[in-house]
């Protein structure tokens, strides 16, 4: 099985987050990251949370992050955020700074554009440090526009976290194996 490295972007102090048409970013991402770790850990994962409990500064925030990831030795990294853009842009992409963690974008971003989301593609990004200072293959999800009407309508915490750990594992969770997976 796989170790994941899960950050819940932001959440932390001197971290800021963007302001969306019905909750912060930052409600977003705990909503959807919570979900994405108890789905990967039914699946049989080890996943780490990456997510300090305080930071003196936005770089020491991104630094435990990465640390965490690298000391646990994690598989692969993912850090999960929402989108801003003034209202008129909408959908989803995931951004990655290697091959391999491009290999892992494509999937994701695919998952996730099939819940009706705009699919904006996987970009290359080798200026932002939970990408690059991570020992193993790193991406960050884009999951939507949290200050986009269209985009909020659409969202459902539940169906995007089995989106994502659908595009990480090829695997989903029924409701039965999501109450009980050792019965499963």
């Amino acid at each position: 099985m796989t170790k994941f490295g899960i950050d819940p972007g932001h959440n932390v102090n001197h971290d800021g987050c963007a302001n969306g048409v019905r909750k912060s970013e930052n409600q977003l991402i705990m909503e959807v990251s919570s979900k994405v770790i108890s789905k990967l850990k039914a699946l049989g994962h080890e996943v780490v949370n990456c997510l300090p409990a305080s930071a003196h500064s936005m770089g020491n925030s991104l630094r435990q992050r990465t640390n965490k990831a690298n000391h646990h030795n994690c598989d692969v990294f993912v850090s999960i955020h929402f989108n801003a853009f003034g209202k008129g842009a909408n959908g989803t992409e995931v951004l990655y700074i290697s091959n391999t963690g491009k290999s892992i974008a494509v999937p994701v971003v695919k998952e996730i554009a099939k819940l009706g989301f705009r699919d904006r593609g996987v970009k290359y990004r080798n200026n932002l440090h939970v990408l690059k200072a991570t020992r193993m293959p790193a991406i960050l999800i884009e999951c939507c526009f949290c200050d986009n009407w269209t985009d909020m309508n659409r969202y459902d915490a539940e169906k995007m976290a089995d989106a994502i750990v659908k595009g990480l594992t090829d695997k989903t969770l029924d409701s039965s194996s999501q109450l009980c997976p050792p019965c499963a």
